[in-house]
């Protein structure tokens, strides 16, 4: 049986530190993620990532059990990402490509083309939209996070969650009708 990640919180506290690695292994791709997003560099990232999981671990004391590990160490990466972002005045923001994982089967060369051409599509009209309502929508519909943890993430009310994806949507289908594409 796979232990919750309440489970291995608890295991932490009492000492056995080996549990905490497998709360990195779980969340690590997600906070790696975030970090690139704001960073736009593979190494910067992973040392925004391992910094991160030190403070976590180190702030352990501080996590609250009804909110739940994920949203918890995620709003801390959020935080953490942002006050990198102000530290440093990089105003160049790289966005991962939030394509789910590739479809099986043989694929024609246009098909290939017009694939990367609308996922930079998409990562255009992405970078257009406010850094918390971008994240949102990463969030929901790449780590497909439910309305109630994004909304404890974000500190807002789950119908705010949604009136915000929402109007995200809207205006990341206008921008890419822009660009030539339904």
């Amino acid at each position: 049986m796979v232990p919750s990640d309440n489970q291995l919180i608890s295991d932490v506290r009492a000492g056995h530190n080996g549990s905490f690695a497998v709360l990195v292994e779980r969340y690590q791709t997600p906070i790696y993620n975030l970090m690139y997003r704001f960073s736009g560099s593979s190494e910067e990232a992973a040392d925004m990532t391992q910094e991160l999981f030190i403070r976590a671990y180190e702030h352990l004391g501080n996590y609250r059990e009804p909110k739940g590990f994920f949203p918890w160490i995620y709003t801390m990466a959020l935080n953490h990402a942002r006050d990198w972002h102000r530290k440093r005045h990089n105003h160049r923001r790289l966005f991962g490509i939030l394509a789910a994982d590739e479809p099986q089967g043989p694929r024609s060369p246009d098909h290939e083309c017009e694939t990367r051409e609308r996922l930079g599509d998409l990562g255009r009209a992405l970078s257009r939209l406010p850094e918390d309502r971008r994240e949102l929508l990463i969030l929901r519909y790449r780590h497909d996070c439910s309305i109630r943890d994004l909304a404890d993430m974000f500190d807002i009310s789950e119908s705010a969650v949604k009136m915000r994806l929402q109007r995200s949507l809207e205006l990341v289908g206008r921008t890419m009708e822009g660009f030539g594409h339904d």
